[in-house]
């Protein structure tokens, strides 16, 4: 599955969000991060953390890596 980083944090936690590349909530093109094919969400996080050190999972397609704040 292929997975993006949003560029922008989330306004009230400051987190990065994950998404798959098919998401209905992914970010407009241009605020993304490729981060490629991944065997799961866990390691998209693993390969976001390079980017950004807060991170959090979309809670609509990356349930598995998602936490509320």
């Amino acid at each position: 599955m292929d997975y993006i980083l949003n560029k922008n944090p989330q306004m009230n936690t400051s987190y990065h969000k994950i998404h798959t590349q098919k998401c209905a909530k992914r970010p407009k093109e241009e605020n993304v991060i490729q981060l490629g094919n991944c065997m799961c969400p866990i390691e998209a996080k693993s390969r976001a953390k390079e980017y950004y050190e807060n991170v959090n999972g979309c809670k609509y397609c990356c349930r598995e890596i998602f936490f509320k704040k």
